[in-house]
């Protein structure tokens, strides 16, 4: 299996306007070039190539996804040659489900399906690195997920929920691992920049304050055969849980948007809050992921919905609870062995909503010990993907003696 590595194709989401999906990419980048040694080269297919070439510190080349480039999103020439050129391809994030899966400006899976056995045939390595899987419900869908992951030299995944419908859908891939999320290891501003972005917004960093995260698709992910609710149900329901929480906790409430597609969904719900309630505003157009990450270091709680906003705050140690827009989310908190701190959109009512952030509020403290406990064993196990792809790199024997060890995780308690 040795293979020597330069040039490494990265396939996701990566469009730029999502910190969650350049938290990923910034830490799988600085994983990997920390477990090799030394800088190596990234090709990443966006749709905003500047956000590549100027957010990060490491060696990024993006690679043109719109149709002046001959491309559909990631279908498309660009793509194709990246694969073809690569010394090894990773596919991250959460890019394997079946929801229009035939529309490539959406939906990845089908593109990769296409695209990927050139890989395999060529003899570059495709690896799945800390994959998100699902949901797939079409037995198209299923059949072209069992091929691209049999096509994979190894997976790690980032819960066992991903893990086990793997399995369900028949793959036989031996070379599949639990690991977790790579955004747990993304970076983070300092201290004095965050509180920087607080001032703007009119918040003391010190002081306490309860973070709101909505997401545009609000319950339409929820499960496959639901109608959804609609953005004025949502938006009552929301609205007046935040009344009650705000009345009985007297803090303010900062919207922290993680996805440009965000900002009008956050904007109405925070114009529907009454004068009494104190609300700031921070956004991933005037933030890069790093600061979104540190933000959210500073929050007393995060009632989220959008996944990595929930990641990047909890890998900060900030106590998280979660609408469960898409089944990952839940899957996330039973990774963090907190799956009552969820609600599921078929109890979505402002006393359960209010009682969901309320509950976590008076928890805070137990939150965050739990998640001092659980966060050092996630982000060692989301660090082991890179230590495999170096030690791929060095030969089959070193690969495979890291592959039967394990992530070395913390002890409880350590």
């Amino acid at each position: 299996m040795s293979h020597k590595l330069e040039h490494l194709t990265l396939l996701g989401s990566s469009s730029g306007r999502n910190a969650g999906d350049a938290a990923l990419i910034a830490a799988i980048m600085d994983g990997v070039d920390a477990s090799c040694g030394r800088q190596l080269e990234y090709e990443i297919p966006t749709i905003r190539p500047d956000y590549i070439r100027d957010e990060y510190p490491n060696r990024t080349r993006p690679v043109g996804m719109m149709p002046w480039h001959g491309a559909l999103r990631m279908l498309g020439i660009p793509t194709y040659r990246s694969i073809r050129n690569a010394d090894a391809v990773l596919v991250f994030d959460a890019c394997l489900f079946d929801r229009s899966l035939y529309n490539p400006l959406f939906n990845f899976l089908s593109s990769l399906y296409l695209m990927l056995p050139m890989a395999k045939k060529r003899g570059v390595p495709v690896i799945g690195f800390n994959v998100g899987v699902g949901p797939v419900h079409t037995e198209a869908g299923k059949k072209m997920l069992k091929k691209v992951a049999e096509l994979m030299d190894f997976i790690t995944v980032r819960d066992q929920d991903s893990f086990d419908l793997l399995r369900e859908v028949g793959v036989e891939n031996p070379k599949v691992r639990l690991a977790a999320d790579a955004a747990l290891n993304a970076p983070s501003v300092e201290r004095a920049e965050a509180e920087a972005i607080f001032k703007a917004a009119g918040v003391d960093i010190d002081e306490p304050k309860l973070a709101i995260n909505v997401n545009r698709y609000l319950d339409t992910w929820a499960s496959a055969d639901r109608e959804s609710m609609g953005k004025e149900a949502f938006l009552k329901v929301y609205a007046e849980a935040l009344e009650i929480v705000a009345k009985e906790t007297g803090v303010p409430i900062v919207f922290v948007t993680t996805q440009h597609h965000d900002i009008e969904v956050t904007r109405e719900l925070r114009e529907r809050l009454s004068s009494e309630v104190r609300t700031a505003q921070i956004d991933n157009r005037d933030h890069n992921h790093a600061a979104i990450k540190g933000v959210l270091r500073h929050m007393d709680l995060l009632c989220g919905m959008r996944l990595h906003s929930l990641i990047m705050a909890s890998a900060e140690l900030t106590p998280v609870v979660g609408i469960n827009y898409q089944p990952k989310v839940a899957y996330y908190f039973r990774e963090l062995e907190l799956p009552e701190r969820t609600l599921s959109f078929d109890e979505f009512t402002p006393e359960t909503l209010s009682r969901l952030i309320l509950e976590g509020w008076e928890a805070k403290s137990s939150l965050k010990a739990q998640l001092e406990r659980r966060i050092p064993v996630l982000k060692a196990k989301a660090a082991w993907s890179a230590d495999l792809i170096a030690a791929m790199e060095k030969g089959r024997d070193d690969f495979e003696a890291l592959w039967e060890r394990g992530p070395e995780v913390p002890e409880a308690g350590s």
